[in-house]
């Protein structure tokens, strides 16, 4: 399949993939009777990418795995050693895989099972920088070039932005046993390390993913910006991104300092990606409670957030007030959500944790008095602010603000 790298202006780059010998729709029964077969074979690495909600026992990407696992533990036997490397945006995404895959080794009740899953089986954590938009969002002038440069018709063609230059992929090894060469890609960005991960992963985070959601993917859709480039290209808006941009890296700088490495230049390189790059804001406006804990949650609780402008505090301010309002609904239907943006054009939208779009549900035509009581609730909630495995309880009304 070909691979081709694009931004705005056209396309920079095709690159043809030979090293695949099969695909197959997991969620097909002979999709995954196919994908099955491979644990025969001797494999390096399983590689999973689910989403953040995908993330969770009884999910399906979880349940394969777990079959995946546990066939591969049949065919090779106690000896057989293997990595597992999810590729969501969770900090700590290797432990968090290997303590759900417990949970579904416990219930088969098998002592050998569970010992190879614990002793044999590396859940590596990884913060990646994946690259791939939402192929609906491609534009089609972008989709025919493509198609007359390679001469002919590629179902499994990928559209992709160019290769960042600052940590592509960031692997914790611990033990050291990763059979696929990684770290032979040094100069593509890749980092494979036995020591925590966790400072890397929390600058992505609350450097790059922060940009999307909470500081412009909700305002652009809630102003009627169909497109996050077009919203990033606003004058209004590539002002306010500079500012809350700008002040959340010094307070991430300060938190997580990582020796030799700019906190403002790494965030607005991703400023600049999203402004080249043509992507739905709809696709990317999901998950919303789950990513504001891991993005933004930090910088409001961060003991250096008093050392900040009052500009960027308030820029901050609006952030999370534009959020909440997109999560505000006129109405429910079953598990999905209608809200409406500001120029009257009905939106739908569902929240893994439904906690804050219940009780915003209405609130728009409350009192301020009612609204506040019902944002000091959301600050409040340790249930939404809390990571997995915390032994800390979090909340957010310690800031005054």
């Amino acid at each position: 399949y070909h691979v081709v790298t694009f931004k705005v202006g056209g396309i920079t780059g095709i690159k043809l993939i030979e090293s695949v010998v099969g695909a197959s729709a997991l969620s097909t029964r002979e999709g995954k009777e196919q994908f099955l077969e491979q644990v025969k074979n001797d494999l390096d690495l399983i590689l999973v990418g689910v989403t953040e909600a995908g993330i969770r026992k009884g999910e399906i990407g979880m349940d394969i795995l777990a079959e995946t696992l546990l066939g591969y533990f049949s065919e090779h036997g106690p000896k057989g050693t293997i990595s597992v490397m999810d590729t969501d945006n969770l900090k700590g995404n290797g432990q968090i895989v290997r303590d759900i895959q417990k949970e579904y080794a416990r219930e088969k009740g098998s002592i050998s099972y569970l010992s190879w899953l614990e002793n044999k089986v590396d859940f590596l954590d990884e913060m990646g920088d994946r690259l791939v938009p939402d192929p609906a969002a491609v534009p089609e002038a972008i989709k025919e070039e493509a198609k007359k440069r390679i001469g002919k018709e590629d179902h499994l063609i990928t559209y992709t932005e160019k290769m960042p230059e600052q940590w592509s992929l960031v692997i914790r090894d611990a033990k050291g046993r990763l059979r696929v060469p990684f770290s032979e890609l040094t100069h593509r960005g890749v980092i494979v390390t036995r020591g925590s991960i966790n400072a890397y992963h929390n600058w992505k985070l609350r450097l790059l993913n922060s940009v999307h959601i909470p500081f412009v993917t909700h305002l652009a859709q809630l102003s009627g910006y169909k497109k996050i480039n077009a919203a990033a290209n606003d004058p209004i808006i590539k002002e306010y991104l500079r500012l809350v941009v700008g002040g959340n890296a010094q307070i991430v700088e300060k938190d997580i300092p990582i020796e030799g490495e700019d906190a403002a230049k790494y965030a607005f390189s991703f400023v600049k990606r999203i402004g080249e790059l043509e992507d739905d804001a709809v696709r990317v406006n999901v998950n919303h409670t789950l990513k504001l804990r891991e993005r933004v949650a930090p910088t409001i609780i961060s003991k250096h957030y008093t050392t900040t402008s009052k500009e960027f505090k308030d820029k901050l301010a609006f952030a999370l007030a534009t959020v909440f309002r997109y999560l505000t609904a006129i109405e429910r239907d079953g598990d999905t959500y209608l809200g409406e943006d500001d120029i009257g054009a009905t939106y739908r939208f569902t929240d893994a944790n439904p906690t804050i779009p219940e009780l915003l549900m209405g609130v728009r035509r409350e009192n301020k008095e009612q609204i506040e009581n019902k944002i000091r609730q959301i600050f409040e909630d340790f249930s939404l602010w809390t990571p997995p495995g915390s032994k800390q309880k979090t909340h957010l009304s310690s800031n005054e603000d």
